[in-house]
């Protein structure tokens, strides 16, 4: 079920044969989150392809305001993971407590309905799909760590601040790649780290024993690492690693942080990156340099000019500290700047709220577009392709038209 808190999903994967998870996105949940989610399971045994046990055609009975899905969104979602999707229910029940529940067959029991016409255009699409893309991978050079235990010890720990959240700062990161067009993978602190360009830690409140090693190796061998705020705290049982903040971190980062500002709601410090003002929130982190360079210096308080953003350089590789929690605006910026340091380059470029993904199997490259917004889009293409389900042939520069909750899926022509 997504990031569910009280199950260990990385733990668990290892008795599993295969993955499947149910998704019922929210009304306020952003593509991003859907799609963090599926990242999540993509990667959960490193197998790459999984099921989407549920969802539902229409409606769920659940959430406090239980919208219809929008013409178009069912199949926009289904779309956007999985190798196999299914619907929860194939016909709506007449009691219990999902008796509300969206179904592809509603009480009325017809045939004729908008959700019925629209299970049986996707099941048409699939059906002309065939295998073309099943198994594949979603080649990705950047990774986000995320590990239960220390999801848990962090937000179970009594202080600094009850604001601090574990999947906010996740979400941080990944909504700004996601929302570049960059794929990234999931992966837990066992996954090996060596085929990635960047990996990013972000709340690393928890070192586990030889995930110090893991990451210097991966930064002496030319790897960008970034982790942020209130990392590297305390070890395996929860006790905090004496001799100064980030613990088995601080040679790595090149930083010693003495101590945390915790920041009650309504109130921002802020620091000036590259040209431009961002809030800082939340926690704020009072460091000191120990080989590393400061990036951007806090703007007011009693710790004015001290670093809030550090590089450090370790090997052939970068190690980043971002001290603080800043807005959408400056996690775009940051990010961009560490891709084009690493010489990761996005999927495509498209207009904002359009998804961009690839798919590889065998010598095929399949290209995903997905219109998330209420209004058509023009893209340009990057490549040669053929569109999957018209058979219309594409070349390198054409401009294409994709419908408000629109999906083309693209082959790229071999030359």
């Amino acid at each position: 079920m997504g990031f569910y808190k009280p199950l260990d999903y990385q733990k668990w994967a290892k008795d599993l044969d295969f993955i499947s998870w149910d998704c019922y996105p929210e009304p306020g949940d952003t593509p991003a989150e859907t799609a963090l989610q599926h990242d999540l399971m993509r990667g959960i045994k490193r197998q790459e392809s999984f099921v989407l046990m549920e969802q539902t055609p229409s409606v769920t009975n659940w959430q406090p305001y239980n919208r219809l899905k929008r013409p178009g969104e069912m199949r926009l979602l289904s779309y956007q993971g999985a190798d196999a999707i299914q619907f929860f229910q194939i016909r709506r029940s007449i009691g219990a407590c999902e008796k509300f529940h969206g179904a592809v067959i509603d009480h009325a029991g017809r045939d004729d309905t908008r959700v019925f016409r629209e299970v049986e255009q996707l099941g048409d699409e699939l059906e002309q799909l065939g295998d073309v893309f099943l198994e594949g991978r979603t080649p990705a050079e950047m990774a986000i760590l995320f590990d239960w235990d220390n999801w848990w010890a962090l937000e179970y720990s009594a202080g600094p601040s009850i604001r601090m959240k574990y999947l906010d700062a996740v979400r941080d990161y990944y909504t700004a790649a996601y929302e570049s067009n960059v794929p990234v993978d999931i992966i837990g602190v066992e996954d090996e780290f060596n085929s990635y360009k960047i990996i990013i830690a972000p709340l690393l409140y928890m070192t586990k024993p030889g995930i110090d090693k893991k990451f210097r190796d991966f930064v002496k061998n030319g790897g960008i690492f970034v982790t942020t705020y209130f990392s590297g705290i305390v070890d395996e049982h929860d006790l905090v690693i004496q001799g100064g903040y980030p613990g088995r971190l601080r040679d790595i980062l090149g930083i010693w942080v003495e101590e945390n500002d915790a920041l009650p709601e309504g109130e921002k410090n802020s620091f000036v990156y590259k040209g431009n003002l961002y809030p800082a929130e939340i926690l704020c982190d009072l460091m000191h340099l120990e080989g590393a360079e400061a990036l951007s210096v806090y703007e007011k308080d009693f710790y004015q000019e001290m670093p809030v953003i550090t590089r450090n350089r370790l090997g052939q590789g970068y190690a980043y500290y971002v001290g603080t929690r800043s807005n959408r605006e400056f996690y775009h910026k940051f990010l961009e700047d560490i891709f084009t340091e690493a010489k990761i380059t996005e999927t495509m470029i498209t207009p904002k709220g359009v998804e961009a993904t690839i798919r590889v199997r065998d010598d095929r490259k399949i290209l995903f577009l997905m219109n998330h917004n209420k209004e058509n889009k023009q893209i340009t293409l990057n490549d040669d392709y053929t569109d999957l389900l018209t058979g219309k042939e594409y070349k390198t520069g054409n401009s294409i038209e994709i419908e408000q909750r629109g999906v083309f899926v693209l082959l790229k022509i071999n030359k």
